[in-house]
Formats: structure tokens, sequence, C-alpha cells
């Protein structure tokens, strides 16, 4: 009763401390966008004082070769989006972050005072969409880029997203006809303003604007889908999707694939550190308050978290519970006496064992599936099922392994068979000993789902970088996310615990029959 009690009093404390963070975050306004004229001053003034200084790049761009061209002796750091290259910047692990100059820009008015933009950019570069060596959608789109940059689109188009004003940026809805099907079009999601999540989890940005104009021309719908940087090749390489964008071309990359006229000339610009340094701030309360309301309330972003939480539930709980009757397979196979099956079930483990799981889920949805329509999330429960079932089977058969020999022995002396054997003495003497290697090991494949996002699936990690990149705050969104996954996790442990309680048959009192 008093262990009842006191869960009640620290559930009722959790909840009011949610409340009043979120009090506070509306009661105090939002942080305004910094003018042009208010911009901070920069610590560096030319791009020939970073000689010899550690840059950031976001993880696959190729504004490193730029700077090579310029500067010698540099140093290279990637990160998953501008965001984490910015909060590199002001945390003095780099000295400089590179990106397109729209970009930067929007970067240094979301970190009022901390960061600031070098003057002299690096180079101009052209972006276009690219699609497969071949493909006759090229030649589409460059008609139509150039018939809208005739007429004023593109103009428009750029006008319209790089503006101060969110109100306006919309897209048009897919009402038209579309006799020629879908165009999949994969994007980042993490360089605004060409291509960002907006409000509802929903894909915006001059990027896909452009796009959807263009499928509304050739009688397409476009189905929009973000995945990391460094993803966004091998999806419309192994026919994923039918085109990206946009990127930068180089001869690497045009020997590869295709690539579209140009959407949008622009430059690379340096993100430095500001004289003012953090100095200026709201205070370290109001710095939480407004980074609260950022990742959560604004756009409703929250319910980008709450979908990406349930995609992490319904993974991990499809592959807990099929990986676990994976695991018993690979434990009857063994059971089963013929050497070939025993050779198939360790050459299973041990190739699970030696190969990433990064690395299997990419393979499974680029390469096995890669010319079929299968969703992401089913792709990933497969790859976590694999993965699951060979470390379930493998603590399995340890335990049924070191259950004396005798007891099968003297089970078979008393008629059971083989199987009976198994099923009423062996296993659930073994159970007692795995139970709670699997669950521990279950909640570490909770954790492990996080890198769904490399086969375009949004689960809760995904959702954060999302978040992040939309509000160049690095700090808060992580500390969010890492609290989600361990006040999940401690509640999936504590059910999990119940279940293994009411599992073991020490704890069921001992009843004698016919007395």
């Amino acid at each position: 009763m008093e262990g009842g009690v006191t869960r009640k009093v620290r559930l009722l404390e959790v909840l009011l401390s949610c409340v009043l963070i979120v009090a506070a975050s509306i009661a105090l306004p939002p942080s305004p966008v910094r003018a042009d004229e208010s911009a901070p001053t920069p610590i560096y003034q030319t791009l020939d004082e970073l000689e010899g200084k550690r840059f950031a790049y976001v993880n696959g761009s190729v504004y490193n070769l730029r700077v090579q061209e310029r500067l010698e002796s540099t140093t290279e750091d990637f990160y998953p989006s501008l965001a984490e290259c910015v909060a590199a910047v002001e945390a003095g692990k780099d000295d400089a972050a590179v990106q397109l100059s729209y970009c930067c820009q929007l970067a240094v008015n979301r970190r009022p005072g901390t960061v600031a933009l070098l003057p002299e950019p690096i180079a101009e570069v052209s972006e276009g969409f690219f699609f497969p060596k071949g493909s006759p959608l090229t030649a589409q789109f460059n008609d139509l880029i150039a018939r809208f940059a005739d007429d004023g689109t593109l103009a428009q188009l750029e006008e319209k997203w790089v503006a101060a004003d969110e109100s306006g940026k919309t897209l048009p809805a897919q009402d038209w006809d579309a006799p020629n099907g879908t165009l999949k079009f994969a994007t980042s999601g993490v360089i605004e303003p060409f291509s960002y999540v907006g409000e509802g989890g929903v894909p915006k940005g001059y990027d896909v604007e452009l796009a959807l104009l263009i499928a509304r021309e050739l009688g397409y719908h476009l189905e929009t889908s973000t995945i990391p940087m460094d993803s966004i090749f091998a999806a419309v390489d192994s026919g994923k999707a039918d085109f990206g964008g946009t990127l930068t071309q180089t001869p690497e990359r045009a020997s590869v694939c295709d690539f579209s006229n140009t959407v949008m000339p622009t430059t690379i610009s340096v993100i430095v550190e500001s004289e003012q340094g953090a100095a200026g701030g709201a205070g370290f309360l109001g710095g939480i308050a407004d980074s609260f309301r950022k990742t959560f309330i604004e756009e409703d972003r929250w319910q980008l978290i709450v979908s990406g939480l349930g995609v992490t539930v319904l993974i991990s709980v499809c592959a807990g519970a099929l990986g676990i009757l994976l695991g018993y397979l690979t434990v009857l196979c063994r059971r089963s006496g013929v050497r070939w099956v025993g050779t198939i079930v360790d050459g299973y483990q041990a190739l699970m064992g030696g190969i990433p799981l990064v690395v299997v889920l990419m393979v499974l949805y680029y390469v096995v599936f890669g010319s079929m329509d299968v969703a992401g999330e089913l792709v990933a429960i497969i790859a976590f099922t694999l993965a699951f079932g060979s470390t379930a089977g493998t603590t399995m058969w340890t335990a049924v392994d070191g259950v004396d020999v005798i007891q099968e022995e003297t089970g078979l002396a008393l008629g059971y068979t083989r199987q009976e054997v198994f099923k009423k003495i062996i296993f659930p003497q073994a159970r007692q000993q795995f139970t709670p290697q699997l669950m521990g090991q279950f909640v570490s494949l909770v954790k492990d789902t996080a890198i769904v996002g490399y086969i375009a699936v949004v689960d809760l990690t995904r959702a954060s970088d999302l978040i992040r990149a939309r509000t160049m705050d690095a700090f808060f969104p992580l500390i969010s996310t890492a609290v989600i996954y361990f006040l999940f996790c401690r509640l999936l442990a504590r059910l999990l615990g119940r279940i293994a309680a009411k599992l073991d048959v020490t704890n069921r009192p001992r009843e004698i029959k016919g007395v």
C-alpha cells in the first residue's frame, strides 16, 4: 500500500512539473527574429583567417571541396544537420560551419548573439534535382525548369520561401488528376528553406513546392519522404525514390546520376562564433521555456514527437515478440539433432552478430527490398526481428544447454517423449535463467531502433532530428528525446518485471493435491 502511494506522489510531482514548464513557456514571449541591422559581429572577417581551422559540414555535403580549394590544412567534421554544426561552433569544438547562404542566415537568426555570418562567402553554387542515370524524367524536368525560369515562377518561389513571414509558406493541394501515377521524391528535410518539416510533420520548402508544380505539369501526384542526406543517393539508386534533391553537382556525382538544370543559384557561406558570444541571452529559465515552446508548442511539433514515439513502440513490440518466437525456433532447430540445420542456425547467428545492425537495416531496405514497394516500418521490423531473434536464440540455448542432462534422462525413464521432456521439464527450468537477460536485451532493442531514420522512417529520434533542423536548437530536443527514451524504458522494464514475476514458478503458492 505504501509503495503504491509513493508511486502516485511521484507521478503527481512529474505532472505538476510539466504543467509549470508549459505555463512558463506560454507566459514568456517568443524570441524575435534578429533583424539585419542588429546582426552580430563575427570574430573573423575574412576567409583567410580560417586557414588551418576546423570546419563542420552536414553529412553528404561536398562543400568541403570548395573550402579546400580556398584554404589549406583545414580539418573536417561531419554532422547529421546544420543544427549540430552550429552547436559545435558554439561549443568551441569547431571554428566554422559551412552551408548554403539562405540556410546559414536562418541559423544565425535563430541563434541570436552566439554565432554570426562571415562577410565573405566561399563560392557560388548551383543546386539541382538528381535522377537515376538515364532517367527520362531529367529532360522533362529541365523543360519545365526552363519554362518556370522564363515566366517568373522560380523567382516567386524563391521570394516566398526565403521570406521571414511563415504565414504564406503553404503547399498547393494535390487536387489535380494524375493519369501517370505517383512520383516518389526523397529529400533530407533538414535544409530550410529548401526542404524542412513544417506543421503536422508535413515536408515543405522551395524544393518540395517546385517538385509539386513539376509533378502537376507532368500528370503525377507527388509522394515526399524525408531521408538523411547520406542515404538519399541509395534511395534514388535503388528505386525507392524516383528523384532526389536538390544537391550541388560535382563530376563524381554526375558520373553516377543525372542532374537537372539549376533551380536556385546561391552561395556557400560560413558561420563562425560572434564577438558577443552567449551574452545577452534570456537567462537559463527563459531559455529552457523558449526551447520548450519551439520544440513542442510551435507548429504543433508535439504531434511529430508523439507520432515518432508510436513508431518506435510499434517497431519495438513487433520485433520483440517475433524475435522471441524466432529465437525459440532456433533452439528447437538445435535440439533436432540434424547437423545441417544446426549449421544454418550457427551461420545465421554468426552473420547477425558480425554485421552492424544499421548495415543490415540498409541492406534490407535498399538492396533486398529495393525494387519492392515495402513500407520502411515493415523492413525495420524484419531487420530488428532478425537481430533480436539471433540474440534471444543464443540466450535461450545457453540456458537450455545448461540444464543437467540427468533431468532429461529422468523424464525419458518416466515415459515422457523427448518433446514432452523439453516442454515440461527442460524449458521451464531454463526460462527462469534466460528471462531476466531477455528483458534487458529487449530494452536495448528499443534504444537500438533509433537508427531507423536511415530508411525514411520517422521514429522518435528522427522526429528530434527534424525538429532540431527547424529550430537550430541542438540541446533541448536531444535532452527531451533522452528523457522520453529513459521514461519509456523504465516503464517497459517495470512492466516486463511484473510479467517475469508472474511466470516465476517459485513465486506461486505450493498446492499439495489430495490433502
